[in-house]
């Protein structure tokens, strides 16, 4: 949950001097934040500090990220920092570490409190053990390429990709068992100026040894950025060394800027098609890179496994969005109704056989796939309508905290593949590129695109939407 000032902080007063060794510059241990009390300092960064703490309530660890205060006036950093540290918290996934609480201190300084894990990163391990087999490799990156799927579904860049981000929590029959940390958070605790890549005080954002050329030159990251990282990432994981290295910023970023990539298969024993995958995550203009995660997965599974095309397959599926929306002042009550209704939708796409494959802030996105049987594949197109229409019209607008549920129903290809671990399911697709069919809803039914439709129109009133995924406004009686 959000957390506001609260009072009740011991912050430090004229009549209270002892309060000013707590909470200095550098937060002494016993410290409250938050829900969580410090118990000291883990890692002092360039933005941010980061402690070791404690949930006041369940003594669990507690990962505690604070900003340092001359960051903490930036312009738009505070905003910025609550409305995206608001998505990551909501944001769960078994390979993402659980974001618990954010806020603001007293004095300013904005916080984030993550799950504490017990684990090094992969730079440490691949220090301790050596390089990774190419399947190793793959294994890693499937946890990885999966953690980036959910969160760039829900509008969210990494920006800052790398192998001491990523934190080996396990091992298991597989390889290594990993999650991304840091989700976020380098854009969170980065006071941009408007327009330009560099913080107020002049510093470049990212880790230059895994940072894109659209970085360095101070344009703003978007998911392609990332397939930058996965890409150094991939290089790192079966070499045992980032793709380039100097002994200074300036250099490595004329490296990032220029230096062709160096070929993986010329240090390490991996076949020659992973420099083909390495070499185009890593292009210098990011329009000539993947087009997304799952592209990228499915090219390293054929050069490592030699999955060909006939092991993975495109069918139709039914994709289900649906967006809580509030109305009226949002406050702590509201964010608990959004998240009440919407654990109502994910019972309802459970029961009707659909799986929750991406969830953001304020919206689950179910998807399934189409019976072929032509009688089969319609009766369970009609029974997901029903499901939306009934959740458009459940009386939320009446709620103390006025939220309104509003779904849309599309039909497209999606992917059948193996998830890395030895299970088959749905992954990316053209169903999976919401912006294509999603559009600004009416407020009341559900949006339905021809593809979904087709063949469903009796009994209901509908009137076509301007829109490229050729969008109809659905609804059970006339307005």
């Amino acid at each position: 949950m959000t957390h506001k000032r609260d009072d009740a902080y011991p912050w430090p007063d004229a009549a209270e001097p002892s309060a000013h060794s707590l909470y200095g510059e550098e937060l002494s241990p016993g410290a409250l934040v938050g829900g969580s009390v410090v118990e000291g300092v883990r890692y002092r960064g360039s933005v941010a500090t980061l402690y070791q703490a404690r949930a006041a309530r369940t003594g669990e660890p507690v990962a505690l990220k604070v900003m340092h205060l001359q960051f903490a006036t930036a312009r738009g950093a505070l905003r910025r920092f609550h409305q995206e540290g608001e998505t990551l918290r909501r944001l769960r996934h078994p390979h993402i570490v659980d974001v618990l609480e954010h806020g603001t201190l007293p004095d300013g300084r904005p916080f984030i409190a993550m799950e504490w894990l017990e684990g090094r990163d992969l730079a440490a391990e691949l220090a301790a053990r050596g390089p990774l087999s190419a399947r190793e490799a793959l294994e890693v990156l499937e946890q990885v390429g999966s953690a980036l799927r959910a969160a760039h579904g829900a509008g969210v860049v990494h920006r800052d990709l790398k192998a001491q981000n990523v934190v080996v929590v396990g091992a298991g029959t597989a390889g290594p068992q990993v999650k991304l940390v840091d989700f976020g958070v380098a854009k969170l605790l980065a006071p941009e100026d408007a327009g330009t890549g560099v913080t107020s005080t002049g510093l470049v954002l990212g880790t230059p040894l895994s940072m894109a050329p659209e970085q360095i030159r101070g344009e703003t990251p978007d998911a392609r950025t990332d397939l930058y990282g996965l890409g150094v990432l991939l290089y790192q994981l079966v070499t045992g060394q980032p793709p380039f290295q100097g002994p200074t910023q300036v250099e490595l970023e004329e490296q990032h800027l220029h230096a062709p990539v160096p070929r993986a298969s010329e240090r390490a024993p991996v076949p020659v098609g992973l420099d083909a995958v390495v070499a185009r995550c890593m292009e210098k203009q990011r329009e000539a890179r993947y087009p997304g995660v799952d592209a990228v997965l499915e090219e390293l599974r054929r050069v490592v496994r030699g999955e060909g095309p006939g092991r993975i397959r495109q069918v139709r599926a039914l994709g289900l969005y649906v967006e809580a929306r509030p109305w009226g002042r949002v406050d702590d009550t509201t964010l608990d109704t959004v998240d009440a209704r919407l654990e109502g939708v994910r019972a309802r796409m459970d029961a009707q056989g659909l799986t929750v494959m991406v969830e953001g802030s304020a919206f689950l996105l179910g998807v399934a796939a189409l019976p072929e049987e032509p009688e089969a594949e319609r009766e369970f197109r009609r029974r997901v309508l029903e499901m939306a229409l009934a959740l458009a019209e459940e009386p939320g607008a009446r709620d103390e905290a006025r939220v309104s549920l509003e779904p849309t129903l599309h039909v497209d290809l999606a992917t059948l593949r193996s998830d890395g671990l030895g299970r088959t399911g749905l992954g990316g697709g053209r169903l999976m590129r919401l912006s294509a069919w999603t559009g600004e809803h009416p407020g009341r039914g559900v949006l339905v695109t021809r593809e979904a439709l087709t063949g469903l129109e009796s009994g209901l009133h509908s009137r076509p939407l301007s829109s490229g995924a050729q969008l109809s406004h659905v609804w059970r009686e006339a307005h």
